[in-house]
């Protein structure tokens, strides 16, 4: 997706440095985990991390989608370390169940459990030990949700004991509160949503390529200033 006008936001990075001063002025702090959706919440979160000061990582997820209609998803599935995490939507899923008894939905998960290993593995390096922490769960932006609750539920499985969701736009009736989280922020909550890049000028494909560098660069800092993380997998 390329570029829109009279977006609400410039691009990720703006975004999550806007979600930053926010959460910061409600008293989040530096001893937080920050953790990027992958692929596209981790420009979000690195700026999130940067305004706040806060240890940076990656979880893995993935979208779950109807067959024959990609672009509608039944759930998510979450890796992060050795835990794994699963939301159904139950309405959607019930739904394409009644379109198609005969739909494989089990083999979409299957498919989709393949790349979700890849990717946790490909960014373990990124994974900081979440047990006894407090974590904000970022993405650019909700629309089921499914993505983040299964994100949140493979976070909650590693032993946060606060999660916060925060993501710079969700749709109205999204912004509530989320099982497993006390606290979800959206920066803006339009009535009438249509799409996630809808929101911003600049929403242009993020690919792993830059993931990496967004995530070494944070961690680099953070070194440079001698400041500790807790990196890597059990």
């Amino acid at each position: 997706m390329g570029r829109h006008s009279g977006a609400q936001f410039q691009d990720r990075a703006q975004a999550g440095a806007l979600l930053g001063e926010v959460l910061a002025a409600r008293g989040v702090d530096a001893q937080c985990v920050v953790l990027g959706l992958l692929r596209g919440g981790v420009p979000v979160a690195a700026a999130l991390a940067q305004r706040l000061d806060a240890e940076l990582g990656a979880l893995a997820v993935r979208k779950l989608g109807v067959p024959g209609h990609q672009e509608v998803a039944f759930g998510a599935i979450s890796a992060y370390r050795s835990r794994r995490g699963r939301y159904l939507v139950p309405w959607v899923h019930r739904h394409a169940l009644d379109l198609d008894p005969a739909a494989d939905l089990a083999d979409v998960e299957i498919r989709a459990a393949a790349e979700l290993e890849r990717l946790a593995g490909l960014f373990a390096d990124f994974a900081p030990d979440l047990f006894g922490r407090r974590v904000v769960l970022c993405d650019d932006g909700l629309a089921t949700g499914a993505t983040m609750r299964a994100a949140v539920d493979v976070v909650a499985q590693n032993g946060a004991t606060d999660i916060i969701v925060a993501v710079p736009v969700a749709p109205r009736d999204r912004v509530h509160a989320m099982a497993g989280a006390s606290t979800l922020v959206a920066l803006y909550s339009p009535r009438d949503f249509s799409a996630v890049g809808a929101h911003y000028a600049d929403f242009s494909q993020v690919d792993e390529e830059e993931v990496e560098k967004l995530l070494r660069e944070a961690r680099d800092a953070r070194t440079s200033r001698g400041v500790e993380g807790n990196h890597g997998t059990d």
